[in-house]
């Protein structure tokens, strides 16, 4: 018999081992780690030891995932709430300053409303401005970390645009006439350079895009 025809007989044969017993423990197989020979049945546990170690760290990860989500969660909850309380966009700019110091680890951050005839106290910038010095955030179609120029962070940060070496955004966007614009962001800025990475997740940062644009539309119409 050749090895096909072996392979072909035991896959008819299922049982094969469990009536022919005796066998497992006289066929060996090169150690997966340290080379030499071990029996059939200690390759299988070291498999199964394997495979157990693999889907223990698989289990961890979700219990991970869970907990950020959960926390995700309640952030996006309590922001939710302390919004719908506000009464004008002066009251929502304090909301928006509470949320940035408990929630995240920003040393600082910038509140801007694109356009004009807001009845507010948060920044407003015209269209002009817009155009001269943060065309980048008009082109996003979604948060992102480290995503702006230079440029943008001093018009944004001025003097405390050389401490932020990270930094998030999360353009507000906007259903207008049918189609999609952004009518402000919320740029977040941090001391080091993890706080915001380019690999940090953005789930919750689109969260908050999405409520803020909801609650401006609210309070200022």
């Amino acid at each position: 018999m050749n090895e096909a025809e072996v392979i072909q007989y035991l896959s008819n044969k299922p049982d094969f081992f469990v009536k022919n017993p005796e066998l497992l423990e006289s066929l060996t197989l090169p150690h997966p780690v340290h080379g030499g020979v071990i029996s059939l049945l200690e390759y299988q546990v070291s498999l199964l030891r394997k495979s157990t170690a693999e889907y223990r760290r698989e289990f961890d990860r979700l219990i991970e995932v869970a907990r950020e989500n959960e926390a995700i969660m309640q952030k996006t909850r309590r922001f939710i709430l302390a919004g719908l309380d506000c009464t004008s966009l002066d009251d929502f700019a304090v909301v928006v300053d509470d949320m940035v110091r408990d929630d995240f680890s920003a040393s600082c951050h910038a509140f801007v409303l694109f356009g004009e005839g807001y009845d507010t106290a948060i920044r407003c910038c015209s269209d002009g401005d817009v155009a001269a010095n943060l065309s980048s955030i008009t082109k996003m179609k979604q948060s992102a970390c480290g995503a702006l120029a230079k440029k943008e962070l001093v018009y944004l940060f001025q003097e405390d645009a050389s401490k932020i070496k990270s930094h998030a955004v999360m353009p507000i966007i906007s259903l207008r006439k049918g189609k999609k614009q952004v009518a402000g962001v919320l740029v977040l800025g941090a001391a080091s350079k993890e706080t915001f990475a380019k690999k940090k997740e953005t789930l919750f940062l689109e969260h908050i895009a999405e409520l803020l644009n909801v609650l401006i539309q609210r309070l200022s119409s």
